[in-house]
């Protein structure tokens, strides 16, 4: 004898599947963080920008501060190479506008150290909101994400700004509007000369090899004067202990703890 389900059982287990399947199911990582080796503190700063990209799409407040704890290990363990790059990744995920302003500031006067970032020619500055609109397509590109590399390639405004920075990038700008008319959702395979390649354009773009008074509140839009402690600046990159090492689902100072 067939037995008929009423129809409210049959709506609501619709409704049910239909509200799973529109939850975003967040991706096990933990393999992924196990792996990192701080010998390669590229793979942290890669990494920080997939799951940073990865909670912009879920919104959640976890994986945000797991990227924060990303690029703040990169940062630190390669001071002179990523550290620039490294504050300019933590302004985009800053809570407030005032940390993210102290934040952008010290990517400039990072941009000042020696390193494989921050030997940057001589250019002109441009406003810390073009910066970050240049860093958060350069860094969606890097993850597969390319709506906003092609849109800043398509803007008159934005193509001659990364004009100026042809000679940086791998192939110049032919070969970035060439690699972003690739499908969306397709992470590059990019080799760390060119990673580097593209953050010393974004470093570069808050270019400041000697930070002014009048560049800080340039960068804070006249607000009460950052305080910039330049002795604690690993704290602003990563306040704490350097804990490069994951396991177990906790960062840990030793691979074998």
């Amino acid at each position: 004898m067939m037995h008929r389900v009423p129809l409210g059982i049959l709506l609501a287990l619709a409704t049910s599947l239909m509200s799973a399947a529109a939850m975003p199911v967040e991706a096990d990582w933990e393999p992924r963080l196990e792996a990192l080796d701080p010998r390669q503190p590229m793979s942290y700063f890669e990494l920080g920008e997939e799951i940073a990209d990865a909670a912009a799409s879920s919104e959640s407040p976890r994986l945000k501060e797991l990227a924060r704890r990303l690029f703040g290990i990169a940062g630190r363990i390669d001071r002179e190479g990523l550290g620039a790059s490294a504050a300019l990744a933590l302004a985009s995920l800053a809570p407030d506008r005032r940390t993210a302003a102290r934040l952008r500031a010290v990517a400039a006067m990072q941009a000042g150290r020696r390193g494989s970032v921050g030997a940057l020619p001589e250019r002109p500055r441009v406003d810390a909101t073009t910066a970050m609109a240049v860093s958060e397509a350069f860094g969606g590109f890097r993850t597969g994400r390319t709506s906003k590399l092609r849109l800043l390639l398509e803007d008159p405004e934005g193509l001659r700004l990364l004009e100026r920075w042809d000679e940086t990038l791998p192939g110049g700008v032919a070969w970035l509007t060439e690699r972003s008319r690739r499908s969306a959702r397709s992470r590059p395979d990019l080799s760390e000369p060119e990673v580097l390649a593209m953050l010393r354009v974004e470093v570069g773009l808050l270019h400041a090899l000697r930070p002014t008074w009048s560049s800080v509140l340039d960068l804070d839009d006249d607000e009460p004067l950052l305080e910039i402690p330049v002795e604690n600046i690993d704290e602003m990159i990563l306040d704490g202990e350097l804990l490069p090492y994951r396991r177990n689902g906790r960062w840990v100072a030793t691979p074998d703890e």
